[in-house]
């Protein structure tokens, strides 16, 4: 079982300034440590993917975990985690809360699979020790022109 990671964003002008890079080192953490340790239901056993899609919109106050959204077809099993849009895009620092929030979503649903809060906190500790502070990991706005002149 592999762990993906992404996000969707469905509210115009609900998003988060996260880098992806800080999504990826989220996701290489919890595949090093704990996907082959997933406790999977009799209906997920066949899954090869659990996809965590992170969203928002400015109703969001609390985190909330939605699914699971199973997908024979392509043996992905979705969730979806929300995190709180005001209390992380009105920081200074997006990413402190922003990890805080996530982890919280990851400790309701992984329990869920059999992985103890201690273990989920443990690699918090690690992702927040190599993000927080590292310019590697800072949002960086797409800056990209489009000249549509030639088409007609």
């Amino acid at each position: 079982m592999r762990i993906l990671t992404s996000s969707l964003f469905s509210e115009v002008n609900s998003f988060f300034s996260i880098s992806h890079k800080v999504d990826l080192k989220i996701r290489e953490e919890l595949n090093d440590t704990i996907s082959s340790d997933l406790q999977l239901n009799t209906k997920e056993k066949d899954m090869d993917f659990i996809n965590l899609i992170v969203s928002t919109n400015k109703a969001t106050l609390n985190v909330m975990v939605k699914g699971p959204e199973i997908n024979r077809k392509d043996k992905f099993i979705n969730w979806g985690l929300w995190l709180p849009y005001e209390a992380i895009v009105s920081s200074s620092n997006q990413v402190i809360p922003y990890l805080q929030f996530y982890f919280d979503a990851l400790i309701i649903l992984l329990g869920s699979y059999g992985i103890p809060e201690k273990r989920i906190r443990e690699i918090q500790v690690r992702v927040e020790s190599e993000i927080i502070g590292n310019s590697a990991y800072d949002y960086e706005e797409d800056d990209f022109d489009l000249d549509l002149s030639e088409l007609n």
